[in-house]
């Protein structure tokens, strides 16, 4: 499957120390110079210190061209995310916005909402959100009469690259495994479909399967529909499941959640600036 939680990013190298390389000892023995011959190296050494000084601090100071660097303008990663998550609470639906019936989910909001991860054994788990994600929300919806539920989701990354990455990274999740597992769950069939032919996306991808064991171990028929799309560095999602014979229903429920996530993004300045 192609959507779920982070676990902390992992931690970088040891880093190394600052500061020169300690020098060579001094040559030690009885045929040191004496008097007058130590003090004329040391002026010179100390001097040839002065020179290579004076020679560092103008490479740091100029430029390749000879003009001096200004190092870039620290970007306000605060007000970038809180921008990209008033994008991210304006746009994921709410329980009207699936139609009459629909209510809340518990939990209802997953903010952050982690990734999906496949692994190579087919464990379906979950990882932290990777650099770059500004926002990532989750709204859950279901609906009492047809036991039908929905997510949708709303992720907004710092670059264009970085949105694109994560939905090759989604793709390859599908495409893993046909059989999947989590504790007592499992999914079979599953396998990347013919997305929703909706117009302003950059990207569509479509997943569908089958969950055919629940979380307690009792068997189960019912199948999943996961449409995602693309719109510059905005990634949005509709993920629908229910009972196998309502098919026609759940594709429905995907492509016009997707289409009504995408309307909102469109009217957010935030997103547009972004894009």
């Amino acid at each position: 499957m192609s959507s779920q939680p982070p676990t902390g990013p992992p931690s970088g190298p040891v880093p190394r120390p600052s500061g020169p390389a300690p020098g060579p000892p001094p040559p030690s023995g009885s045929g040191a110079p004496r008097g007058g011959s130590r003090r004329k190296r040391a002026l010179i050494a100390g001097a040839a210190a002065a020179v290579l000084v004076l020679v560092v601090v103008l490479v740091v100071s100029l430029g390749g061209d000879g003009e001096r660097a200004v190092p870039p303008a620290p970007t306000d990663t605060k007000a970038a995310e809180a921008a990209a998550h008033a994008v991210a609470t304006r746009v994921a639906l709410a329980p009207p916005d699936w139609g009459p019936g629909f209510a809340q989910h518990k939990p209802y909001e997953v903010d952050p909402a982690p990734e999906s991860l496949v692994r190579e054994n087919c464990e379906f788990a979950s990882r932290p959100s990777r650099i770059g994600t500004l926002a990532s929300l989750q709204r859950n919806v279901t609906e009492a009469s047809s036991g039908i539920a929905g997510t949708s989701e709303v992720k907004v990354f710092a670059d264009e690259a970085t949105a694109r990455q994560y939905l090759a990274d989604a793709r390859d999740n599908i495409h893993r495994c046909p059989d999947q597992f989590r504790g007592k769950e499992r999914w079979n069939a599953v396998r990347e479909a013919s997305p929703p032919q909706l117009p302003g996306f950059d990207e569509l991808v479509s997943e569908e399967g089958r969950q055919v064991v629940s979380a307690n171990g009792a068997k189960v028929n019912d199948l999943y529909v996961i449409a995602t799309g693309r719109d510059g560095r905005n990634i949005l999602s509709a993920y629908v499941v229910g009972k196998a014979d309502l098919d026609a229903q759940l594709q429905r429920y995907a492509t016009d959640s997707l289409r009504k996530m995408h309307e909102r993004l469109e009217q957010q300045p935030e997103a547009a600036a972004g894009r």
